[in-house]
């Protein structure tokens, strides 16, 4: 088997709605079906998606214009189950930013603090529970906790309504970063922009339904960045 790289979460997003639409439907989803399922704007944002997994290996596109001829060549699932039956150093690999450690598979439990809003901020920062996550997931436990996503303003970033995520407890933010923010006492799920020449503080959702949120630097208590994402189903 190639070496497989890691994904993405909007790759991972995308080949795993391809993986759920075959155990229903017995055949690949359209182009159209994908871009509706997501809320992209263009094809060409399922075809930005597809060329990327096709080079990671994940699937295979035949030439020309056959509807329907994505082939699944691995699972989204594929490149976490063989770490954990593997004997790679910490080192040797990444996933969405965060070291994958394939010699712990023992999950860690990580405090849950409520549901958080990708859509208008929303005050459930007060949970009381904790939720078990695979190790590998985390780079420092002691300083990470989990939220659910309630909304669908960050779903091109293939977070959608529903799922956890890891977030690492910061106070602080680089431009791209996706963050835990809480504006008088309302959590949101955005990505961080400080604008130096306006003096203001851009949270942008990744919905292009949606607009972004401006605010005075002193408005915005940084809570942490996402560092993972974890989906039941």
């Amino acid at each position: 088997m190639q070496h497989l790289r890691p994904l993405t979460l909007k790759e991972r997003s995308v080949l795993e709605f391809i993986e759920s639409y075959f155990l229903d439907n017995k055949l690949a989803p359209s182009f159209l079906e994908i871009k509706e399922h997501f809320g992209f704007a263009s094809n060409n944002s399922v075809q930005r998606y597809l060329k990327q997994l096709k080079t990671k290996g994940y699937i295979h596109i035949p030439p020309g214009n056959q509807k329907r001829a994505i082939t699944i060549l691995h699972s989204a699932n594929t490149l976490h189950e063989n770490l954990l039956s593997t004997t790679k150093t910490p080192n040797d690999l990444t996933s969405t930013g965060s070291v994958m450690n394939a010699n712990i598979t023992e999950p860690c439990a990580l405090p849950l603090l409520g549901k958080i809003a990708a859509g208008s901020p929303i005050e459930k920062l007060n949970f009381n529970e904790t939720l078990e996550v695979p190790n590998n997931f985390v780079n420092n436990p002691d300083e990470s906790f989990v939220l659910q996503v309630e909304g669908d303003s960050m779903i091109e970033d293939g977070i959608f309504d529903g799922d956890y995520i890891i977030v690492e407890d910061v106070k602080s933010a680089n431009n791209g970063d996706t963050i835990v923010a809480v504006i008088e006492d309302e959590a949101t799920l955005k990505r961080f922009y400080f604008h130096n020449d306006k003096n203001l503080i851009e949270l942008r959702p990744s919905n292009s339904s949606m607009e972004s949120m401006w605010h005075q630097p002193e408005k915005v208590n940084i809570r942490g960045i996402l560092k993972n994402l974890l989906r039941k189903y």
